[in-house]
Order: C-alpha cells, then structure tokens, then sequence
C-alpha cells in the first residue's frame, strides 16, 4: 500500500513552522462571517451606553430645574428617568455578553476544527507533525486565540459606544468640559494602537514557546529509556529547562505587555478625571 503525498496547498502540519497569519486579515475574515451576530452586538452596546450618553444630561436638569430651583418633585421626576437608563442599560449588558457568545464561540470552535483537520492530514499524508504539539494547539493555544479574540471586541465596543457616548453627551451638557476629557482619552487610544503590534510579536512568542515545551516533555518521556540507557539524562533535561525557561520568559513579557495594556486603559478612563480637577478652577471662573 503506498502512501499518497502530501498536497502542496495543504494547510500546515502540527510540526512545522507555517509563516505568521495577518491578525487583522484573519480577524476581518472571523468578523464578516458573523455580520449578523456583530449586528445583535453592536445593537445591545448600543443601548448599554445609554446611561453614559444621558446621565449628566439628567443629573444637571434635576439639580438646575429642580432642586435648586425648589421643585423637589422635578428633579425626582429626572432622577427616575436616570434609574430608568441605568435599568435599561443594565438589562443591555445581558444582551451583549450573549451576543459576544455568539461571535467569539463559533470562531473558538472553527479554530478548533482547524486544528484537528491539521493533525489528521499530517497523520495521513506522512507529514511530521506531533501528537504534543496538537494537544498543546487544541487545549491552551485555541483559548488563548479565543480570549484574546473576545478582549479586542470588548475593547473597540467598549471605546466605539461608551466612549463616544459620554463625549456626545458632554459636549451636549458641556462642550469646553468634553474637549478636555477627549485629550487623555485619545492620548490613551493612541498608546494603546502603538503597543498592539508588540503585543500580538510578544503573544505569539508566547504560544509557540508552549508548544516548544510540549513537544521537548513529550519527546523526553516517550524516550526515558533510551535516555537511561544512554546517559543522556543531563542533556535531555538541560534541554527541556531551556525550554522552561524560553516559556516563562515569553509568558513575563506577555504580563508586562498586559500591564502596558492596563496602563493605556487606565489613561483613558482615569486621566480625564485628573484633568477636570485640575482645571475645575478654571472652568467655575468660566462659568
């Protein structure tokens, strides 16, 4: 019985090295094929943002055409509307973890099948791939891909319509105090796309260093007597240390890429709020 070759337009094996996909290019093409769920998400974030886009709006009606002008019942009467955009969008934030669901789980489960379509055409086209290094793929790398996935559509929603929700409605309550605050929030955006690239360099060192570890563990178990029976104990330990320590080194980059991540978050969301103090003198003598 011979074996039939490998097809040249066959996806890449378990062990070999395929050339780095574009994420942008494979993140467009997971997201035009779920235009209808994006749809469903970007309709619940909508009305999620309501309280951001109102709140301030409301709270300045119930204390300027209420409370400080002694109608107690009108400025009640504005507070309910607030309660009711915060149930509206607390209700919202149901809607969209069930729609980033419907998004992020199909392509969990494409990612998946990729996988398993890989290893059994390497298993039957003679290719070289590693049982170790599938399972690696199929039980650690497919949730990282996955989490990091869902954490780029949570991160665009959030900025798309929180974001830009509260700045519509500041600049409708305030606009000199909107101008202030889109400063920071930009200089946070602008941090955050600058250290993508990095990110996604330092991630992928990551997951393939998980896979180095994998296959170098597999290898030395299958093989302990032959290792034993060689001597070679140290050499094949000292190689798989060095494959720990690859690891670990690429998973402290990936952690402090992270905190450079929250840091751009935090510049966002907390340093307009610096902002406003600092200026708050300036802008009462303003008016």
């Amino acid at each position: 019985m011979t074996r039939r070759p490998a097809r040249d337009d066959a996806r890449p094996t378990a062990g070999s090295r395929p050339p780095p996909v574009g994420v942008l290019r494979e993140t467009g093409r997971a997201l035009r094929a779920r235009r209808r769920e994006l749809g469903r998400l970007a309709g619940w974030s909508a009305a999620e943002s309501v309280p951001a886009l109102l709140s301030g709006l409301l709270v300045a009606r119930a204390v300027d055409q209420g409370f400080l002008a002694g109608r107690f019942g009108t400025g009640l009467v504005w507070l309910g509307v607030l309660a009711m955009a915060m149930l509206v969008g607390a209700a919202a934030t149901g809607g969209v973890y069930r729609a980033l669901g419907a998004v992020v789980e199909p392509f969990r489960d494409e990612l998946a099948d990729r996988v398993v379509r890989s290893t059994l055409r390497a298993a039957t086209t003679g290719g070289t791939g590693s049982e170790s290094a599938a399972v690696t793929r199929l039980t650690q790398q497919v949730e990282v891909v996955r989490d990091a996935f869902g954490g780029l559509l949570m991160v665009v929603r959030g900025f798309l319509f929180a974001a830009v929700s509260a700045l519509i409605g500041l600049v409708a309550l305030a606009p000199l105090v909107a101008a202030l605050v889109a400063v920071p929030l930009l200089a946070g955006l602008v941090v955050f796309v600058a250290g993508l690239p990095a990110m996604v360099a330092h991630q992928r060192r990551y997951v393939r260093a998980g896979e180095a570890l994998g296959e170098a563990a597999a290898t030395a178990l299958a093989g302990h007597r032959d290792v034993l029976a060689c001597g070679a104990q140290d050499r094949v330990v000292a190689g798989v240390a060095a494959r720990i320590t690859t690891l670990a080194d690429a998973e402290r980059t990936v952690a402090r890429m992270t905190a450079l991540r929250s840091l751009s978050l935090g510049l966002g969301g907390w340093a307009p709020l610096a902002v406003l103090i600092l200026a708050a003198s300036w802008l009462v003598s303003r008016g």
